[in-house]
This record gives C-alpha cells, sequence and structure tokens, in this order.
C-alpha cells in the first residue's frame, strides 16, 4: 500500500512540510488545487508542487487534483512536463474534473451542471494524454477544440497520469487514459457543489466495492487508489464526525491510528493499493506516521 499526504493550506511552508513527511516516511506528497473553501485558503498547485519537488529527493510529488473547470489541459500538460523535470522523473499528475461551487462562483466562473463537468473531464484527459507522450495533440470535442504541433519538454518517462472517477461516465470515459485512478466513493456528497457530510455518512462499503468492479470492468489491470477524508485523534471534533459516519465506509478513518491502519487493511484485501489522506488537521499526519511506517 502507498500513502500520500495532502497539503491543503497557505499557511505552511511547503518545503518544510514536504521534507517533514519524506522524513517520516511518505509514499508521495501532493497538493490540493482549490483558490480557498469556506473555511481556508488554499497555496497555488504549480507553485506549491515546485517547491515540494525542489525541497525534496525521494519522495514523489503529485497533484489532489488539478482542477479541470479551473485549468486548460494544454497549460495542465505543460505544467507536468516542466514539473516532471523538476522533480528528476518523481512527479504525477492527478486530474479532476472540479466540484466545489463556491469558489468558481466566486472568481467570476461558471459552474457547470455534472454531466458538463464530466464530458469535459474526459476530454481533457485525452487530451493531456496525447501531450504527455508525444508533446502533440490535434482534438476536435463537444468542450476543446485543440492543434499543438509540440510541446516540451517530454521526458523519457512521462507523468504517470491519475484520475479522480467516481461516477459511472468518468470511470467509463476517464480510466483508459489513465495509469491510475482513484476512486471516490462520496462523489454523490459533492456533486452539488459543496461536502455534504450526511450523504458521506451514507456511503457504505458496497459502494466502494461497486466502483471497483466499474474500473476493473474498464481495465482488469489500472491500479487503484482511494482519497480518504480522514482526522486521527481522541478529540471531540473527530469523535462527533466518527460518530455521524455510523458503521458506514469513512468511519474506520476518523479515530485512532490503530482504527485508521485497520480501515487501510481492509482496503487493501479489496484490490486499492494507494490511499490519498487528507484530514482536517496536519497533526493527524505525524499520529499516523509511526504506524503506517514502523
Amino acid at each position: 500500500m502507498e500513502f500520500v499526504c495532502n497539503f491543503m493550506t497557505a499557511d505552511a511552508d511547503p518545503a518544510a512540510w514536504a521534507r517533514e513527511r519524506e522524513a517520516q516516511g511518505w509514499d508521495l506528497v501532493s497538493v490540493a488545487d482549490h483558490f480557498f473553501s469556506s473555511t481556508r485558503p488554499f497555496p497555488h498547485v504549480w507553485v506549491t508542487a515546485t517547491a515540494m519537488a525542489q525541497a525534496t529527493e525521494t519522495v514523489g510529488v503529485t497533484t489532489a487534483f488539478v482542477n479541470n473547470l479551473f485549468r486548460n489541459p494544454v497549460e495542465v500538460a505543460q505544467a507536468s512536463l516542466a514539473l516532471q523535470q523538476v522533480a528528476g522523473g518523481r512527479f504525477e499528475l492527478g486530474l479532476g474534473a472540479g466540484w466545489a461551487r463556491e469558489e468558481i462562483e466566486a472568481a467570476g466562473m461558471e459552474y457547470p451542471p455534472p454531466g458538463v463537468r464530466a464530458g469535459a473531464f474526459a476530454e481533457s484527459a485525452e487530451i493531456v494524454r496525447s501531450l504527455l507522450h508525444t508533446g502533440a495533440c490535434r482534438f476536435r470535442g463537444e468542450h476543446y477544440d485543440v492543434d499543438v504541433e509540440t510541446l516540451a519538454p517530454l521526458s523519457e518517462t512521462p507523468p504517470l497520469l491519475v484520475g479522480s472517477v467516481g461516477g459511472p461516465r468518468t470511470i467509463r470515459e476517464v480510466t483508459p487514459h489513465c495509469d491510475r485512478v482513484e476512486l471516490k466513493p462520496a462523489s454523490a456528497a459533492t456533486r452539488n457543489g459543496s461536502v455534504d457530510m450526511a450523504k458521506m455518512a451514507a456511503v457504505r462499503d458496497d459502494d466502494l466495492l461497486e466502483l471497483i468492479e466499474r474500473a476493473r470492468s474498464v481495465d482488469p489491470d489500472i491500479e487503484l487508489g482511494v482519497f480518504l477524508l480522514c482526522n486521527v485523534g481522541d478529540d471531540d471534533q473527530t469523535n462527533a464526525i466518527a460518530s455521524m459516519m455510523g458503521d458506514g465506509l469513512y468511519h474506520r478513518f476518523f479515530g485512532s491510528a490503530d482504527k485508521f491502519a485497520a480501515g487501510v487493511e481492509w482496503l487493501a484485501s479489496i484490490g486499492i493499493s494507494r490511499c490519498q489522506v487528507s484530514p482536517f488537521d496536519d497533526a493527524s499526519f505525524d499520529r499516523l506516521a509511526p504506524v503506517l511506517f514502523a
């Protein structure tokens, strides 16, 4: 099992943060792609990923996930190729459809309905894949009309493309272009543009098992990850969320580090090979590291 730790604050030094996570044993460091949320500002995805890559030596660097509502696929590919060079081959591109309504509308952009977001994401994944591997792409679709003859710097080992997928359409249309997919069993909890914790609590084990089956039907050999919104500790907030989650899928990932580790063992048993750990506070990373990397 590989573990990714997600950097989600503008109030810390990303270089120092990445070095600390590398020393703790995390397999990859990632940075989320948001402008802000209702609770915090976020750092710029490309600037932060570059700082992490330059500050570390062995840990993988990725994005969680580049927001297709913000970024043109040609820019995404160009930045990814540059980051692969800066990181010495350690960069992976995480690409997602985009979901947070508040920041999109606050920035003066249109927030599309789910079908439009999914369709644009699928086209973007195809365009980005071609550009990462060949530096060129000629594509005309419903959402993009691209004619790029050369993009650089190309690498003998192109950045891996990781797609964040949850609905039937994104699994079907995005997965074929990816080296790995990250499954979102709680995609229904963000469908309206914000996190609905009640809907997240309603997600069951069978929902994840169904996503695994769908992804495997598209590509039997695709590597599978899962995004874990979580928190590790014995504080009132963590315990309250664990109680809210009931006996659903995400209950495993709110509470003690040992409880979290047991949940991860179950994920491994059903075919998940990577977990992206996204806690409410960074202390969770410190509590998890001695258990996960003992």
